[in-house]
């Protein structure tokens, strides 16, 4: 039985990105003549949005979930032709701070959605998350925000995929292959990348391609967007197919379906009748053992206490004082001195409250997470 399964992280930022509305429609009427089984989509932020994809696609797709999370909602969202008989999703614990307003991660309410599909007898879990950008690759300010996201979406999938014929997990990871967080989920959750596991592969980029309208020569060529599966020894799966599966720009038209390229992977699956013992996702052994452990090694060092910041950097102090400094000199031209004596006080008072909640909820974040890694060591 061939399973196909597409992801793609839309960019539906509302305001901000380019061309969405079209980009939106375009992407809605290709989905229902592609012939996917199970579709996972990220940032699909605008109500009106996923509305229009839904009405568009629910011919084909009969069973659609969108995980509602955050201020904003998760941005993702699940739809399938075999019927979705249970759902499940878990916020991350740290994405982003409130006052980085203009990052928004804040405000998804990002974390990893699940829908567990009965494709025709098999049971197969669909993950998709979307972990915190980086902003910036020389000061990255949300290093320990992704490592702690990539752990939780591990865990989450070792944990909730024991009884699936087949764990697939499609989205965008914010991390190349040669990241640590991309590391974390592979060993942690014991998934293999369909990239490497294909031997028809045809995927080198999936953000900043050189084809994409919407590259920024700034942008360096990577990969970043996933579909990464397991399966257990009573099935036998291979991946047939890692293509992008719609063409790099818009039929038609002079832009991109996103600043993302879209991914599709077509499994085999079948029954494992011949009881052959060769199963690519059963890691083991001590070469198995001692990658993981230095990779969780290595999560320690960059996520401790001591990683722990002041979130409000200097110069959020500096704007304010100068903004109290320039409110005094004015209003003390018009007598009301204690009025913004006063209100400096109140201004300086909340963002203290602020700064000290934010921190310490990091902290005990991040004193977790050592825990369970140190629980892990210990086991071992």
């Amino acid at each position: 039985m061939k399973l196909s399964i597409f992801t793609l992280n839309i960019w539906g930022l509302k305001l901000t990105a380019k061309d969405r509305n079209a980009r939106v429609r375009a992407l809605a009427d290709s989905l229902t003549n592609n012939g996917y089984d199970v579709v996972c989509l990220q940032e699909l932020w605008c109500e009106d949005d996923y509305k229009h994809i839904k009405a568009s696609c629910d011919n084909v797709f009969k069973y659609i979930h969108y995980f509602h999370s955050g201020m904003l909602g998760s941005g993702m969202c699940i739809m399938s032709r075999y019927p979705i008989i249970d759902h499940l999703y878990h916020s991350f614990i740290l994405n982003g701070y409130l006052h980085m307003f203009w990052h928004g991660d804040w405000f998804g309410g990002k974390g990893i959605g699940m829908c567990r599909i009965n494709v025709k007898g098999f049971i197969v879990d669909v993950y998709t998350t979307h972990l915190h950008a980086c902003y910036n690759a020389s000061n990255d300010k949300y290093t320990h925000h992704r490592i702690i996201q990539a752990f939780e979406t591990a865990n989450f999938i070792r944990v909730t995929s024991s009884g699936s014929d087949l764990a697939v997990l499609a989205g965008d990871l914010n991390s190349n292959p040669n990241d640590i967080c991309y590391k974390l989920i592979c060993l942690g959750a014991n998934m293999i990348d369909s990239y490497s596991a294909c031997l028809n592969n045809s995927i080198e980029y999936t953000y900043s391609h050189p084809e994409n309208s919407y590259k920024d020569a700034n942008e360096i060529n990577d990969r970043i967007d996933y579909i990464l599966y397991k399966f257990n020894e009573k099935n036998l799966v291979v991946v047939q197919e890692h293509r992008h599966s719609l063409p790099h720009r818009v039929p038609g038209q002079d832009f991109s379906y996103s600043d993302h390229e879209p991914i599709e992977a077509v499994f085999e699956i079948s029954k494992n009748t011949l009881n052959i013992e060769k199963n690519i996702t059963k890691n083991s052994g001590l070469i198995f053992e001692n990658e993981f452990l230095s990779i969780l090694n290595i999560s320690l060092n960059i996520c401790n206490e001591k990683s722990v910041i002041n979130p409000l950097i200097s110069w959020h102090f500096i704007i304010c004082v100068l903004i109290c400094i320039l409110l005094s000199m004015y209003l003390q031209l018009v007598s009301y001195t204690n009025t913004i004596v006063v209100i400096t006080l109140l201004i300086f008072f909340i963002m203290y409250i602020y700064n000290l909640v934010i921190k310490w909820t990091e902290k005990n974040c991040v004193r977790g997470f050592c825990n369970h890694i140190e629980t892990l060591f210990s086991n071992q």
